[in-house]
This record gives C-alpha cells, structure tokens and sequence, in this order.
C-alpha cells in the first residue's frame, strides 16, 4: 500500500467538534433538560468516534507491528486515563451516597460493561467509559479484521461497508417490528458486536484511501452530508420510538460521517488549504478530546449536585460545567495522559517510538 505520512491535522480538530456534540448532550441529560430537543443527536458524536478509530488504526496500521505491541499501545492509549477518571468517579459515588458496587467498578475497569447490557452496569461510575468497552472490542479483533480487509480492492471495501451499514439499520428496525416492546435501545447502544458496524466502515475507508481511492467531492460536500444527517435524524428521533432512536441514529449516520472524514482526509493528504479544523488551536482542542469525553460527565454530575434549581441557575451551571471541564481535560492531557501513554509504550516497545512522534498514529490517536 502507498500512503502518505501527512498529518491528517483536520481530523483531530474534528474530533473535539464531535466532543462538544456529546458534551452538548450531556449537558441537556444532565442539568437543561429544556434543550434536549436542539442536542439529542449530539449522542451521534460517538459515531464519528468510531468510525474515525477505525480509520485512525487503518490509515496508520504498519506491517513490521507486532499484535503484542499492537495490543500494548492500545491499552497505553486508553486505559491510564480510563482508570484515574474512574478514580474520580468512585470519590464522587462516595461523596453523594450513590448506590454502586464494588463488581460494577471491575467491570468498568475491565472495560466488559457494555456487553453487560443492564443500564445499572454499563453506566456505573463513570458512565461514558462504556464507550471504551466498545473500543476494546474493536481492538481486539482490528489485527485479524485489517489483514482481510487489506486485500479487497476498493469496489469491494465500499461493497462491505454498504452491507454493514445496511445490516445494522436493518437488524434494529427488523427487531423492533418483530418485538416493539423490548428496549432494543438500551441493548443496541452500548452494544460493542452491534456498534462494530461504524469501525468496520472507518477501516475500509482508510484502506480503500491508502489503495489509492480519492474522493470526487470536497469537505463542503463532506460538511454538509455530515451536519444533513444530523439534522435529519433530529426528525428520526422524533418519530422513532424513544428507545430505539439512539442506535438507529448512529447507524443512519453512517454514510454522511464516511463523507466527512474522507473528504477532510484527502485534503490535509493533497496539501489542500488549511481548514477550520486544521487550525491550531482546534488541533490541540482535538487533542484533548479524549481527555474532555472522560471528564465532562463528572463535572456536569459535580455541578448537579450543588443543588441549581431554576432554569437560569441550571443553564448558568451547565455553562461554568463545561468551560471547567475544557481546560480540565487540557490539565489531564498534558500532565497525565501524554506522558504516561509516552512511558508505557516506550516500556512495551523496547526504546522504540514513543507518543509524540510525528507520525500519523500520534496525530491521529484512536478514540
């Protein structure tokens, strides 16, 4: 395969738009509930998350890489900052006298929660982490998934891409005629064998690109089917019953993101003018984007506590709750994740390239 070494610096400042969708999200759950109405597709954040990790770990995937320290860089990657959030998150369990387990918090950290499938389990302490039992998942079979996928040619990669996509679109509304009473929402959303489909489609992306493929449109074009589908499925979750509407919409969004991200990539891969994205302070906003998805939760449920009561005080609270948590993330990027990523992968590599290396997989970290 013939890929480029460019930094794909635009996606990583997409990654903290997609942030701010879910920490929009959250927000609205958590303190406004009075906007939810204008953000509750901000959940389809973590879609993009997805698929933009299998692009990531396609685009930067390197023969030579061993799975052992394939699997080593992943858990330096993720897990660190996974544990000292969940740290935070039992002294805030403590403090307000929630109600949570010991197992539920090995479970956490195990990162099983989410095929657990009861709500209780897959949110405990903190709740956005059963995202990364899905990045697990993911993790755990890309090594095996990519050496398939690397030898189909391009028309074949976006064959099985639409047979995904379709597949998971089908299932939720195939189930839901067949059984409307069951809560497919709450099975399917944190569902790591259901939520695959958008990894799946992001690393035959990237392949697809790094075998040559280009896309025939520009990031306006990208933007557009990208923010359209968002916009539709605002509808969607209107119409849909409530239960089914947060896996039904991520799976919808699927084609508009593949869009996004490909058209966004071959710009910063041909030398294109520089985006919003690719602004530097945005980059570095992306940069935090991990570190931001693990916070946000924690201060948004800190400030609940404090007891806002009218809407004005609540609006107020969710405001300071996020510009708190940005430069929290920051502070947490910074000090802990990046260097404690760095020492760990030196540690597993023998001396070999470290975090913050120029190359696209430091740029361009899976989340």
């Amino acid at each position: 395969m013939n890929v480029s070494r460019t930094r794909l610096d635009s996606l990583t400042g997409l990654r903290f738009i997609a942030a701010m969708l879910v920490v929009l999200y959250h927000a609205s759950v958590t303190l406004v509930p009075e906007m939810y109405p204008l953000v509750s597709m901000g959940q389809t954040g973590v879609t993009f998350f997805f698929m933009l990790s299998g692009f990531v770990l396609a685009w930067s995937m390197n023969p030579g890489t061993s799975k052992r320290q394939f699997y080593w860089r992943r858990f330096a990657r993720i897990w660190p900052l996974h544990a000292l959030t969940a740290l935070a998150a039992v002294v805030l369990v403590f403090a307000t006298q929630g109600e949570q387990s010991v197992p539920q918090l090995l479970a956490s950290l195990l990162l099983v929660q989410g095929w657990l499938g009861d709500p209780h389990w897959v949110y405990a302490y903190n709740g956005v982490s059963w995202s990364l039992s899905c990045e697990a998942f993911f993790y755990a079979v890309f090594p095996f998934l990519a050496v398939r996928l690397s030898r189909l040619e391009p028309g074949k990669l976006f064959r099985v891409s639409a047979a995904v996509f379709v597949a998971a679109v089908s299932l939720v509304s195939v189930l839901l005629a067949f059984l409307p009473g069951f809560d497919w929402g709450a099975l399917f959303y944190t569902f790591p064998a259901f939520r695959i489909a958008e990894f799946v489609v992001g690393v035959c992306l990237a392949i697809a690109m790094r075998k040559g493929w280009k896309p025939r449109f520009g990031v306006g074009v990208g933007a557009a089917a990208a923010i359209g589908s968002i916009l539709i499925l605002e509808v969607v979750d209107g119409v849909a019953p409530w239960h089914t509407a947060g896996p039904l919409a991520g799976a919808l969004c699927i084609p508009g993101f593949a869009l996004l991200i490909s058209a966004y990539a071959d710009r910063d891969r041909c030398g294109g003018r520089p985006t919003f994205a690719s602004a530097p302070a945005v980059v570095k906003l992306g940069e935090w984007s991990f570190a931001l998805y693990l916070v946000h939760e924690l201060v948004l449920r800190t400030a609940l506590e404090l007891g806002p009561v009218s809407l004005a005080e609540r609006v107020m609270f969710a405001v300071v709750g996020i510009a708190v948590s940005i430069p929290l993330a920051g502070a947490a990027y910074t000090f802990f994740e990046r260097p404690i990523e760095a020492r760990l992968r030196n540690r597993g590599s023998g001396g070999g390239p470290v975090a913050d290396t120029s190359e696209p997989a430091a740029s361009l970290v899976a989340k």
